[in-house]
């Protein structure tokens, strides 16, 4: 799909590793706007108006920002975090999220669902096809638990390549958050794996609420996880993401 060679006025925030290395599910945030706006778009830096897309990055939004999907941090609960007085939310991760940001005074449509779960609809170019039996993937903070492995898939790899091995795969256990969604995104069965605290069980509730499931196990173990299968699918309306797009933010006039 060819992009205008312009880049739309509205920046797009994404949260990268301080490294300098890039982890898979804010990726995709860049990546999918820049699909379904047909336009490349610039990273935006906290402190400027933008629009905010995958990930638990609210606590970066200030006055005006557009949120599409992005869900509230599970180690930002306190209200002080929170730096802004209105914004304009078109969708966002779950209901968890909803309640927090209304509670703040937020006005929230009831619109769930993490923008990942679009992919299938905007890279047609990614087709299942089961090869191995499962994978792995680790939270970016739980990456020197696992090693390397021809199961474990970090989340550091380049997003391509990682879309490519879920597809691949009949089953995907996985800490990260979107290796579980874009998992399911594909009808490909997945089961959370839990074996630190590292990271809250927040936003893993708040995607399941999200999409239709109250009640979620999670795995303590490989093992465990194999036993269990996968996690029962998520039920969304794909429409209702799409139509909450923000497109008329990125047109440009030529």
């Amino acid at each position: 799909m060819a992009f205008s060679s312009l880049s739309a006025d509205i920046h797009l925030f994404w949260w990268e590793p301080d490294n300098g290395s890039l982890n898979f599910g804010d990726t995709l945030s860049m990546v999918l706007v820049e699909r379904i706006g047909e336009i490349k778009i610039k990273k935006a830096l906290p402190n400027e108006g933008k629009l905010l897309g995958i990930g638990s990055i609210i606590h970066f939004a200030i006055d005006g920002d557009c949120v599409w999907g992005s869900g509230i941090n599970g180690k930002h609960l306190d209200n002080k975090d929170y730096h802004f007085k209105n914004l304009d939310v078109r969708c966002v991760r779950g209901p968890l999220t909803r309640s927090f940001l209304m509670s703040l005074g937020i006005n929230v449509p009831e619109i769930y669902g993490d923008p990942a779960l679009l992919l299938p609809f905007y890279f047609p170019e990614f087709k299942k096809s089961p090869k191995r039996a499962y994978i792995i993937i680790p939270h970016i903070s739980e990456m020197e638990l696992f090693g390397s492995s021809e199961y474990v898939v970090h989340p550091t790899e380049p997003w391509e390549e990682i879309i490519q091995k879920i597809i691949e795969s009949k089953f995907v256990i996985s800490s990260s958050l979107h290796g579980i969604i874009v998992a399911e995104a594909f009808g490909i069965p997945a089961r959370l794996l839990r074996v630190t605290e590292n990271e809250p069980l927040f936003k893993f509730t708040d995607y399941y609420m999200g999409t239709g499931r109250e009640k979620f196990e999670y795995a303590c173990s490989i093992y465990e996880a194999l036993r269990m299968g996968g996690e029962s699918p998520p039920v969304f309306s794909a429409q209702k993401l799409i139509d909450s797009f923000p497109r008329e933010l990125f047109k440009v006039e030529l």
